[in-house]
């Protein structure tokens, strides 16, 4: 979930205004105002162009763990053997949820425990490949 709160402290510390950012990266200030009162949340995109202005990871603005962008809820990924533990972590992504194209109401159990394993398995790869 989006975390507005990170945002205002990121301007803050920077000395950043709505209005700066909004005239840097071409998003409204009035996008801004109704992230902050919980009107609207942000897409993906529009967070995207924040985090690449803002040189934060994604991860950040959408709540994962302050210091590394890593969300400090997830177990470490050892393979899931319960539908209901896979279904959880999946829909706990917020990327993948955000790309969609699976439909949980039609997986078998044995299909959403192996997409699930595959999720993770793509997360632990990446965080390897760019670990610095």
């Amino acid at each position: 979930m989006f975390e507005y709160e990170r945002l205002k402290k990121i301007l803050e510390e920077r000395g950043l205004t709505a209005y700066k950012v909004s005239k840097d990266t071409g998003i409204a200030q009035t996008s801004f105002s109704d992230w902050k009162k919980g009107k609207s949340k942000p897409s993906v995109e529009k967070i995207k162009i924040l985090s690449d202005y803002l040189g934060v990871s994604l991860e950040y603005l959408l709540g994962g763990n302050e210091e590394t962008g890593l969300d400090n809820n997830l177990k470490p990924i050892s393979g899931f053997n319960s539908a209901e533990d896979a279904v959880k972590f999946i829909l706990e992504q917020p990327m993948v949820a955000q790309f969609g194209g699976y439909d949980l109401e039609k997986m078998t159990d044995e299909e959403i425990i192996e997409f699930a394993n595959d999720v993770a398995g793509m997360i632990e790869l990446l965080g390897k490949k760019y670990k610095k």
